[in-house]
């Protein structure tokens, strides 16, 4: 691997630390390769749509970096592998939760302000502050369950309850009551294998450098495939490894991304 890591700022390094614990290694690296394959046929298109030669490799000397430490190997497929895939589970399951008592939330946010009745109004600033405060999805395990704690209360409040008792607040709240030790728990195992906070905080490193990376091709690869009418090659860029592990709830605050995985669903619908 050619990529020093040690020289990567400190703001930056973080930046792709926290993107990176998002992803596991196995998904990145899989996705790795199908976009460096997709490079290999259409690099000449796609570099000038923003992902040239150095990104590409860039994207090759983190995948290396992956490879060396041992990601991908049928030996190191147990329970590695498995407690990861527990801790995707569960918190694509909290993220799902947390979208679903949302939504009953800000249905009875309005009931309550159509409301006449004087004392609502503690109700109301309850609801609002839920709201507010989870607006998105927390990255990490604790801060999501934490969030997932504060609407399973709000959703206990007395007045809240009784509005949102007809329109899904029974079973919201129990989905949120489920979702937390579940996730803690797979939180708790996937902790205990990942390894030393060093060799973690380098697979989640090179995770994020590679999420960033396969995300910059695929944009290219959309307004390269508009340009020259080729929707194959939007095709070929396809974040489908990236994204196999995760939920659709679990997405749902990606970020920088938004724009781009709105394009992907219209692309991917018509086809």
């Amino acid at each position: 691997m050619t990529i020093d890591l040690d020289k990567i700022p400190k703001a930056r390094r973080l930046k792709l630390i926290a993107l990176g614990e998002q992803f596991g290694s196995q998904d990145t690296l899989d996705q790795a390769n199908q976009t460096l394959a997709a490079y290999e046929k259409h690099g000449a298109q796609v570099k000038t749509s923003g992902f040239g030669s150095k990104h590409a490799s860039g994207l090759a000397d983190a995948r290396d970096g992956l490879l060396s430490a041992g990601v991908g190997r049928e030996a190191a497929k147990g329970k590695k592998k498995v407690t990861g895939e527990a801790y995707v589970k569960a918190y694509s399951q909290a993220t799902t939760a947390r979208l679903s008592a949302r939504a009953v939330l800000a249905g009875v946010k309005e009931d309550l302000e159509a409301s006449e009745e004087p004392a609502i109004a503690e109700a109301l600033a309850t609801v609002t502050a839920a709201l507010r405060q989870t607006r998105s999805a927390a990255k990490k395990a604790e801060p999501l369950a934490q969030q997932l704690a504060l609407l399973v209360d709000t959703l206990k409040h007395l007045e809240v309850a009784a509005v949102a008792a007809e329109q899904g607040g029974p079973e919201a709240l129990s989905d949120l009551q489920a979702s937390i030790p579940t996730l803690r728990k797979a939180d708790q195992e996937d902790v205990g294998v990942r390894g030393t906070p060093v060799e973690t905080e380098t697979l989640d490193l090179l995770d994020g450098i590679i999420v960033e990376l396969v995300r910059r091709a695929r944009r290219a690869a959309l307004a390269a495939s508009k340009r020259l009418g080729n929707p194959a090659m939007a095709e070929a860029f396809k974040l489908d490894k990236l994204y196999r592990s995760k939920g659709a709830a679990a997405v749902e605050d990606e970020g920088n991304e938004d724009e781009e995985a709105e394009e992907v669903k219209g692309n991917e619908g018509r086809g």
